[in-house]
């Protein structure tokens, strides 16, 4: 379960088959993307398509053109400015989608190439890795698919809202992204992280998918709990269902955004596995890579401050609870390698901060 060192292989027949999952559920429509910059104020703007200015606009009807296996697609890249704000918002009504692709039919049972499973057989406990703040971390050399580091990384801990990662996996199989949403009646305590969503607003999915991801909204993530899986009980069963699918061992929700719960638990190890088959999908890799969002004529900044204070950071996802401490998955590509860190029970944001930035440049530092 725990310990340092080298780790057996574990068996990730799940993750062979979840990237084109993923990337063949995860569509968007109309061009949209997102960004946030680093600040402590809050932030979302539009993108209406390539070469567009970015604007705040009002929300969309649902098209009645899709149906839950068909979408029409437009694949969404990377942004090429990170500092740009991101887009929360889909286009009004009289604005039909701008779709450049022909309708395309998600796979059922699609296939995640072995190679881009991770490895447990290679450099697993190097030598000279830095001693960090942290409950446990895992280091990841996605390039190479090899852990290059690891410290307890499949002790099973809590780990707030890193647990997101497998929300937005959910959400992602569910599809339809441009699908509209009313927000329910919620109970969000005002010391959770939220973007001030209202019963009864209507937006789409994606929306509620960035929100999520760049602010760490709880409300946004249990809008999208309840419209994805019916219940918030639906949705959790949902998710373990997947981490069972995937291979994720140490992976147990209790909830859609990661509160504290008898029960529920993830690992370093688990999650840097969840990130790495998440990054490999536009819509995702493009909500966490932006540092700012704008909403309700706000501006939010992203709970991830890696994205801009560490050179080449394009990811991924904090967590803080009582329980969990302060937690981080954050990815960085440099000169076309890319690494993922997991930091968990750091005792601080600036420890986990620099915990992570510390596991970054040791691993740049390693042979590719």
């Amino acid at each position: 379960m725990a310990g340092d060192g080298p780790h057996p292989r574990r068996a990730r027949s799940g993750l062979r088959q979840a990237l084109l999952a993923v990337a063949a559920s995860a569509v968007v429509v109309g061009g949209i993307a997102i960004a946030s910059d680093g600040s402590g104020a809050r932030d979302a703007t539009l993108n209406a398509g390539p070469g567009s200015s970015a604007a705040v606009l009002d929300q969309g009807a649902p098209s009645t053109t899709l149906t839950t296996t068909t979408v029409a697609v437009v694949p969404l890249s990377p942004p090429s400015d990170a500092g740009a704000p991101a887009a929360v918002t889909d286009p009004p009504a009289s604005s039909a989608p701008d779709v450049a692709a022909a309708p395309t039919t998600v796979a059922a049972t699609p296939a995640l190439p072995a190679t881009t499973a991770p490895s447990t057989d290679a450099a697993a406990a190097a030598a000279g890795v830095p001693t960090i703040d942290a409950r446990a971390y895992a280091v990841y050399d996605v390039s190479t698919h090899t852990w290059l580091g690891q410290s307890n990384a499949d002790a099973p801990l809590p780990v707030g809202s890193v647990m997101k990662l497998l929300t937005s996996y959910v959400v992602l199989q569910a599809g339809d992204l441009s699908k509209i949403v009313t927000v329910p009646a919620l109970q969000v305590d005002a010391s959770e992280s939220a973007i001030g969503l209202y019963q009864g607003e209507t937006l789409a999915r994606d929306v509620l998918f960035r929100a999520m991801l760049i602010v760490s909204a709880n409300d946004a993530a249990r809008s999208l709990a309840i419209d994805v899986g019916g219940s918030t009980e639906g949705f959790v069963a949902a998710m373990n269902a997947a981490a069972k699918q995937l291979g994720l061992t140490e992976t147990v929700a209790a909830n859609p955004i990661g509160l504290d719960a008898a029960g529920a638990h993830s690992s370093a190890r688990d999650m840097v596995s969840l990130a790495d088959v998440l990054m490999r999908n536009d819509v995702f890799r493009a909500a966490v890579g932006k540092s700012t969002a704008r909403l309700h004529g706000q501006v939010f900044s992203s709970t991830n401050r890696l994205l801009t204070s560490y050179p080449g950071a394009d990811g991924i996802k904090t967590g803080h609870t009582t329980d969990a401490g302060y937690c981080l998955v954050g990815s960085a590509t440099r000169d076309g390698r890319t690494v993922i860190v997991a930091v968990l029970g750091a005792g601080s944001d600036d420890a986990r901060l620099a915990g992570a930035g510390a596991l970054l440049d040791w691993a740049f530092a390693q042979p590719g």
